[in-house]
């Protein structure tokens, strides 16, 4: 594309690399049939087609069988038809994944990954949601806490709203935008490919924890561009409570504690 997208990496990168969680922005291709992602317009930017993108999530999860995937389809009132979003769904093979109806609890990973349904799809507009008889479609409504979001750049990072009810999932916009125009018409959310060693460091934990603080549920997910700039990797393994990969709590001692007699074993 001729200006930058929001992330530097294919989606199939991405998910080599351990994203876990994909945000399209979808609107309505040039038929019926056809469904596009673009950001913030497609005469700014096209993704190409929702399917094309689906079919190498599909064959991704079914080289990577231990792997859980959550997709956000994002865009109220987008002019998407619902009917061919959910044809995109099911002419790649990927609903065959997808788990099935707002669970009362969520299910643990491994329980997912058992019963095969190691997709799970958020979709923003409602009519998509409803048009989808098989329910594989769930609600932003009531299930997702999306946070204030996306920020210019200086600006400081919120944590409203602060009217969580019955939700589960908690999604936090962590990325900046920029007012740019492009071919005559200016944007007010064009991709900010800038400052992104601060913006993706120590600011990105910084984020979530200020927000996880006003919230009385855990971060589920962050949503951020060009993921691969910065060191988004340790603060997100620090907020898993999980090690650095190469590295466990030994490492984090000094020689001498070992030599000690007197200090207890690790």
């Amino acid at each position: 594309p001729s200006t930058p997208g929001t992330q530097y990496k294919s989606i199939k990168e991405q998910l080599d690399d351990g994203v876990r969680g994909l945000h399209l922005n979808i609107q309505q291709g040039s038929s019926a049939s056809q469904v596009v992602l673009c950001y913030p317009d497609c005469d700014v930017n096209s993704g190409g087609t929702l399917q094309t993108t689906l079919k190498v999530v599909k064959e991704w999860l079914d080289a990577n069988e231990n792997d859980v995937v959550s997709i956000f389809l994002e865009g109220v009132a987008t002019d998407a038809s619902p009917a061919a979003v959910i044809k995109a769904f099911s002419d790649t093979g990927l609903d065959d994944y997808a788990l099935k109806g707002k669970p009362s609890a969520w299910p643990t990973l491994s329980s997912m990954i058992s019963s095969g349904t190691r997709l799970v799809v958020f979709v923003e507009e409602p009519s998509i949601v409803a048009a989808n008889t098989q329910g594989y479609f769930i609600t932003y409504a009531g299930v997702v806490l999306k946070l204030d979001g996306p920020f210019n750049y200086g600006a400081e990072w919120t944590c409203g709203p602060w009217n969580k009810t019955t939700e589960s999932i908690l999604l936090i916009p962590h990325f900046i935008v920029q007012t740019a125009s492009y071919n005559g018409k200016t944007y007010t959310n064009m991709p900010y490919p800038f400052n992104l060693g601060t913006t993706n460091g120590y600011q990105y934990e910084f984020h979530a924890v200020s927000c996880r603080g006003g919230q009385s549920i855990w971060v589920n997910f962050m949503e951020v561009d060009f993921y691969d700039q910065g060191d988004i990797k340790t603060p997100t393994l620090k907020l898993n409570e999980l090690p650095y990969p190469g590295y466990d709590i030994d490492s984090f001692y000094p020689e001498f504690y070992d030599e000690d007699p007197d200090l207890p074993d690790l």
